[in-house]
């Protein structure tokens, strides 16, 4: 009897172990099915900005002129990939500044500032069949209209968002590529004044060309062409330009490259009169540092180099003022 006992106690035993590796083995089956999906699927990324910025150029108080202040902004971004044909991008940008409501502005809330949301699909044309790459995307800007901007809620943002539909095509041949994004903006305002615009037009020809093995220039101008919500102003539309006319990066080595960017600015309101329209001319350096080949530290100085508006003759007030910026940016 006390054989028989043995034996079944045995089998028993053999029959949970047997069980437990099973089950074992389906959790890590399941458990790296899950892992390889999320790897070949999604992409995560953060880029931030800490920017080092002169408390006020204009006082007569040098001590005022000083770096003081500091503005953050703090970038995350998910993109999850069904398949390689469609693109799902999620965005947000939460920004903090010591600085007041006056100097900081509406776009610098002490919290979440704006999100983005963009469905793509991607590879309608493929330079491989086509000769061009052609993709097309909707998307919604969301703004954060529900907190106060700033302790004193000076500058609340008058826009909800915006709706969005785009196309880029890209082209490469060699070292070298140049692509084209449009996009047409529908404004979801929240509150309209003369300046507000209700539909826009967005262009950004890009050109990369890589003159020699370590030095690449690449030119692109953000231009955005927008109508009025109302119809009696004194433009029916006005144009910006956010151009880069130089970026020139000289890559030292596989961990460190440093750049020279050279930037005009145009910006015009719905008004004619002299304050709605302004030019001027930036200019940077900056070094960067490869941690990994998605991880990167970068370390800036710029400054306005020639302004329109700032009553100097040839160079700006704060072509002396150059302010500091230290961008970060991580991707697994």
């Amino acid at each position: 009897m006390r054989g028989k006992n043995l034996l079944l106690a045995v089998v028993l035993v053999s029959t949970q172990v047997s069980a437990q590796s099973i089950v074992e083995t389906t959790i890590n089956g399941w458990s790296s099915k899950t892992s390889d999906y999320v790897k070949n699927h999604f992409q995560a990324s953060y880029h931030g900005e800490i920017n080092a910025v002169r408390h006020d150029i204009d006082s007569e108080n040098k001590n005022e002129q000083k770096i003081k202040d500091i503005k953050i902004m703090h970038n995350p971004t998910l993109i999850y990939k069904p398949n390689e044909n469609w693109q799902v991008l999620a965005t947000a940008e939460f920004k903090f500044s010591d600085q007041d409501s006056a100097s900081a502005g509406a776009s610098f809330p002490n919290g979440f500032y704006r999100g983005l949301t963009t469905l793509t699909r991607k590879n309608i044309l493929t330079e491989e069949s086509n000769g061009i790459k052609l993709d097309v995307g909707v998307g919604r800007r969301q703004y954060n209209t529900g907190r106060e901007q700033q302790a004193d809620g000076k500058f609340p943002l008058s826009s909800y968002g915006n709706n969005r539909i785009f196309t880029t095509i890209s082209k490469t041949k060699g070292a070298h590529s140049g692509s084209l994004f449009v996009q047409l903006l529908n404004n979801d305002y929240k509150k309209a004044t003369a300046s507000t615009w209700k539909n826009a037009l967005e262009v950004i020809p890009t050109l990369n060309l890589q003159l020699t093995d370590r030095l690449s220039y690449m030119f692109n101008d953000d231009i955005n062409i927008n109508s009025p919500k109302f119809n009696n102003t004194a433009r029916d539309v006005s144009i910006t330009h956010d151009m880069n006319v130089a970026f020139l990066n000289f890559q030292w080595n596989d961990k460190v490259g440093t750049y020279y960017q050279f930037k005009y600015l145009h910006n015009e309101g719905f008004s004619k009169d002299f304050q709605s329209e302004d030019d001027s001319f930036a200019h940077y350096v900056g070094v960067s540092y490869a941690i990994t080949a998605k991880n990167a530290v970068t370390a800036e100085a710029g400054s306005d180099l020639f302004h329109a508006r700032d009553g100097r003759k040839l160079f700006a007030k704060n072509a002396v003022y150059p302010e500091l910026a230290l961008y970060l940016d991580f991707a697994i």
